[in-house]
């Protein structure tokens, strides 16, 4: 039988002249794994109440999309210098929840548009002069794409759904690079 316990789960601490008990050790295991199984339901309980939180998963893939849109940027910026100067021009819209080929989102600029970017709240879509399709970023959906039309002063997209189409209601804050050519 143990002559003595931890402090905090009063676990067995047998001496050297203490006689081992299979009964002391399987209660030992017990506390243990019940211990084991409250911090489960602690972490589990944080990760359930706290919303808005993105698993590790889920921002891995972000992080992935935005080196390769770092990247892209990069690649831009470098075309964008040779092609003369250009100007930063900012604007905003609301969303009307209205999406589909038949109600696209357009943006009209004062000069020709070469980079869009387009975001709300956690998410972020980037335009690119001469590429016909984007998507927000984060979003894992056979309809999240966006196809693209880009006109002399303009840019317009439209998705298979509202949120994809970055126009689901509220405030979408805009950023673009304008040519001045």
């Amino acid at each position: 039988m143990s002559a003595n316990q931890t402090p905090n789960y009063k676990l067995c601490q047998w001496e050297e002249s203490d006689k081992v008990l299979r009964t002391e050790f399987n209660a030992d295991n017990a506390k243990i794994d019940a211990g084991i199984k409250a911090v489960d339901r602690r972490v589990d309980s944080l990760s359930s109440t706290v919303s808005g939180k993105a698993s590790t998963s889920a921002l891995n893939s972000l992080k992935t999309a935005v080196d390769a849109l770092s990247q892209t940027v990069g690649q831009h910026t470098s075309a964008l210098t040779k092609a003369g100067t250009c100007v930063f021009y900012t604007t905003s819209y609301t969303g009307n929840g209205k999406y589909g080929s038949a109600n696209p989102t357009t943006l009209t600029f004062p000069h020709k548009p070469m980079v869009v970017l387009v975001g709300k709240y956690n998410s972020i879509m980037i335009l690119f002069r001469g590429l016909t399709s984007a998507k927000q970023s984060g979003i894992e959906h056979p309809d999240a794409a966006c196809s693209v039309t880009w006109n002399a002063k303009s840019v317009q997209w439209f998705g298979g759904y509202a949120d994809a189409q970055m126009n689901s209601g509220g405030t979408y804050y805009v950023i673009a690079l304008l040519s001045l050519e």
